[in-house]
This record gives C-alpha cells, sequence and structure tokens, in this order.
C-alpha cells in the first residue's frame, strides 16, 4: 500500500511537471509571436515615413519630360531639290568638250564645266572644245557670274594667262583674265564678269609668254549664282 500511494505521488508530480512545461513553451510561443508582430509594425512606419522623403525630395516630371522608355517624336527634315540643268556645247572644230552638265547645289550656284586644254600660243587662241552656248534667259534673277580654272605652265617657267571670249559678240570678256606662275594647277577665279543677255556662244582662250612652255588650262567653268 506504501508502495501504490508513492507512486500516485510520483505521477501527480510528473503531470504537474509537464504541464508547467507545456505553459512554459507555450508562454515562450506566445512571447515570440507577439515580438515578431511588434518588429513588423515597428518597421511599417519606418517605410511610410521614407516612401514620404523620397516623393518630396523626387521633383515632378515637367510638362516637356519625356521618360527614357517613350519613343522621341520625328525631327522634321528639310529637304532642298538640286537641280540639274543641260545644255550642249556648240563645238567648232575638234575638241574635248561633248555635253556639259549644269548643277545647281543649294545654294543657288550654278556650275558650268567647259572642258580641259592647252596651247604654246604666245598671243590668246581658242583652245579647242570648250566652248558652252548659254541662254540667260533660262535663269533667275542673276546676281554674279564668274570665270574659273585650274590652270598651270610646264615646269614653271614663264607665265599662262587665261580668258572667256563672247564668240557671238567677237570680243573678250571683260574682267574674265586669270594668271599663274606656278607649275602645279592652281584654282585661279576671275573677277565678276557680265553675261550678255540672251543667247550667246562663249570659249575659252589660253597663252603663254614662253612659247618653248606649255600653258594649260583645267576644269574650266562659269559659276552662276543667283539671287
Amino acid at each position: 500500500m506504501g508502495e501504490s500511494f508513492l507512486s500516485r505521488i510520483l505521477t501527480k508530480i510528473g503531470i504537474a511537471i509537464l504541464m508547467v512545461a507545456f505553459a512554459d513553451l507555450a508562454y515562450v510561443n506566445w512571447w515570440i509571436i507577439k515580438s515578431q508582430e511588434l518588429r513588423v509594425k515597428s518597421q511599417i512606419p519606418e517605410e511610410e515615413r521614407l516612401v514620404g522623403q523620397n516623393l518630396q525630395s523626387s521633383p515632378l516630371p515637367s510638362p516637356n519630360y519625356v521618360s527614357p522608355s517613350s519613343s522621341p517624336s520625328p525631327t522634321e527634315v528639310k529637304t532642298v531639290e538640286t537641280k540639274t540643268i543641260v545644255e550642249t556645247p556648240n563645238q567648232s572644230g575638234s575638241g574635248q568638250a561633248s555635253s556639259q552638265t549644269i548643277v545647281q547645289t543649294a545654294q543657288k550656284e550654278i556650275f558650268i564645266p567647259i572642258g580641259n586644254g592647252s596651247t604654246n600660243s604666245k598671243s590668246y587662241v581658242d583652245l579647242n572644245g570648250l566652248e558652252v552656248t548659254i541662254d540667260t534667259n533660262k535663269y533667275s534673277a542673276i546676281e554674279s557670274v564668274v570665270f574659273e580654272a585650274s590652270i598651270w605652265v610646264q615646269d614653271g617657267n614663264g607665265k599662262v594667262y587665261a580668258q572667256l571670249y563672247n564668240a557671238s559678240d567677237k570680243r573678250p570678256v571683260w574682267f574674265s583674265e586669270i594668271s599663274t606662275i606656278s607649275a602645279k594647277g592652281v584654282l585661279a577665279t576671275s573677277s565678276k564678269i557680265t553675261l550678255e543677255k540672251g543667247v550667246r556662244t562663249y570659249r575659252v582662250q589660253a597663252k603663254t609668254d614662253m612659247d618653248a612652255y606649255t600653258a594649260h588650262v583645267d576644269n574650266a567653268r562659269l559659276k552662276i549664282t543667283l539671287k
């Protein structure tokens, strides 16, 4: 009987210990969960505060603002038409010139190519094939005209001269003369010249002051600038 009583006492003590242990475990779990909830609640106001600061510090986009992901509006591109006018030179004798292409740039500059030639004459002579017929009525108001050519004299001996000649009126074109003593091609440009109104035929003439050395005229052309 004594042993039975003792075993009951030990059983009750064991049960009490287990109940205390379960209660303690439940309290610990409750405390851990509560702590986590408090931590989460304390973080939410801090995040809201940081978000509010970022919104205040970030300026609103201006009306002209374009986000990186959006496509910019196309830029207006202005195009200028380039016109090409073709004239057929009036040639006399054998020559290098054929049909000439007259190119007008966007700056209203028209270049009329005439050709290349050379001579050993000490007086002005026509260079074979270097002539062109121009009708000024085909152009709008002309602001200026100049005669241009790349000219040079053989070995740089002596001097080369070139000019434009009005074959229709049988006279030189005033102020069209150009010259150089260079042994290499130099682009020479005359003073401003005047083209007679209407249809006229113009030739390129050249000479050298030392007939033992050839005078060369390359890429002769007229440059017409429109108003």
